[in-house]
């Protein structure tokens, strides 16, 4: 049975908003926990940016693995159940991570990645089905702001790790205290956020290999395609931030960690403030319009972020980003959302492109930080806007995947035009044969 057959009533749809709201902001605070304290874990891990990036990509195959049947997951066990387990092997590889900081361990640190990722794919794919469900239910698009509460997590995150940062306080016990203190409340909210969550069996198929086949089959699907790779792009402009833009900035201005954050915390306020206005602006402009203005200010942005050579231009640069930064991702998921019987399912096959973005891209911007200045290295994110840009028409509702509406009504109109002629053509044959505007001539 489908979620709109099983409609709540509205409170209880107000209700879940409010608790899905709960677990993107929930799940902001604990990305930006970490990435709040990036210089020092490199420090303390004693690492190069390539180095570091590699360790990182143990997080980007615990994603990939987890993705690979998060949409089989769901579907056989419910959004409930994924949600709760996935709380418990989030924290205890959160606390991995804050112990392999204080003893210096790169293996316990990648372990906890691997894990810190594996669990997040399964969150993320549940709490963006239950978002899908209640935008459903709302019949608005509402996708942005659940995104832009990922975002205020974020900020505040970075707000108390620039705050710790600057207190002296080491990343081992920032990490683990908000690990412990943001499972408590996550547990409190998952009642909440969501409506059924049951298991979906015809969404779950069987036989050997089962787990896979509910990802792959939408891979069949080419608007799905599209949608993932706008959202590989997105997740390259977005995840480039978070996790480089910190340690460019200290390590090309010389400064601190916690002014480091304050230049990452300026791209994720901009970034919220797209994501508040999304609805609104999705609404009036379109997808697509959105998702191409988006692009532009990125591809600005990202480029005076690494060319300037004053540190004044730097929160201009994060602003243009950021506000850039903000809609791709929530448009992404919901135009794979649109067809509610197959969220679970597209929302996992889009989610895995942004996984494949978290896999490769840290990988390309880190070593290339080895080679040249950081900053430059950056640049990468302007090649993803461009991306976005070329195949935004992706996000429509309706319509061919590669003309424009405009075009598409000048070609009905010109075939309706012929049609017309034809048919006059015929009606105003006389008996032999012979139009009526050639009768005088013959």
């Amino acid at each position: 049975m489908t979620t709109s057959a099983l409609a709540p009533s509205a409170a209880r749809v107000a209700r879940a908003r409010y608790g899905v709201l709960g677990l993107f902001w929930l799940m902001g605070v604990l990305l930006s926990t970490y990435v709040s304290r990036v210089p020092s874990v490199a420090e303390l891990l004693d690492v190069t940016t390539g180095r570091l990036a590699l360790l990182m990509l143990a997080g980007a195959m615990g994603a990939l693995v987890a993705l690979t049947v998060t949409g089989w997951v769901v579907a056989k066990f419910g959004t409930r159940r994924v949600l709760w387990w996935s709380t418990f092997v989030y924290l205890a590889a959160f606390l991995t991570v804050a112990w392999s900081t204080a003893i210096g361990s790169q293996f316990w640190f990648a372990s906890g990645q691997f894990f810190v990722s594996f669990a997040f794919a399964f969150t993320n794919v549940s709490m963006n089905a239950e978002a899908a469900n209640v935008e459903h239910w709302m019949r608005r698009a509402v996708m942005p702001h659940f995104h832009a509460s990922f975002s205020v997590g974020m900020a505040m995150g970075l707000a108390l790790g620039a705050g710790l940062s600057h207190a002296g306080v080491s990343p081992a016990w920032h990490f683990a205290s908000v690990a412990l203190a943001l499972t408590v409340v996550r547990l409190a909210i998952i009642p909440a956020a969501v409506v059924h969550g049951a298991p979906d069996p015809g969404g779950a198929p069987g036989g050997f290999g089962g787990p896979f086949k509910t990802a792959r089959n939408e891979y069949r699907d080419r608007r799905v395609v599209l949608i993932g790779l706008i959202v590989f792009a997105a997740s390259t402009i977005e995840g480039a931030a978070a996790q480089w833009s910190s340690l460019a900035v200290v390590q090309a201005f010389d400064a601190t960690e916690a002014v480091g954050d304050i230049a990452y915390w300026v791209f994720v306020v901009a970034m919220v403030t797209t994501r508040g206005f999304g609805a609104h602006i999705i609404g009036r402009a379109g997808r697509v319009v959105s998702l191409r203005v988006s692009a532009a200010l990125v591809f600005v942005g990202v480029l005076i972020f690494a060319f300037t050579p004053v540190f004044w231009a730097v929160p201009v640069a994060m602003i243009l980003w950021g506000l850039g930064a903000g809609l791709g991702v929530p448009i992404g998921f919901s135009a794979a959302s649109d067809d509610p019987t197959k969220s679970a399912a597209r929302v996992a096959a889009v989610s895995s492109f942004a996984t494949v973005a978290g896999l490769i891209m840290p990988q390309v911007i880190g070593h290339l930080g080895d080679v040249i200045e950081l900053r430059k290295a950056l640049t990468v994110a302007c090649v993803a806007a461009v991306l976005s840009f070329a195949i935004a028409r992706a996000v429509r509702t309706e319509g061919p995947l590669f003309r424009s509406h405009r075009a598409l009504a000048r070609s009905v109109s010109g075939a309706s035009a012929i049609e017309s002629d034809a048919v006059r053509f015929e009606e105003d044959k006389n008996a032999d044969g012979i139009p009526d505007e050639f009768q005088d001539r013959r």
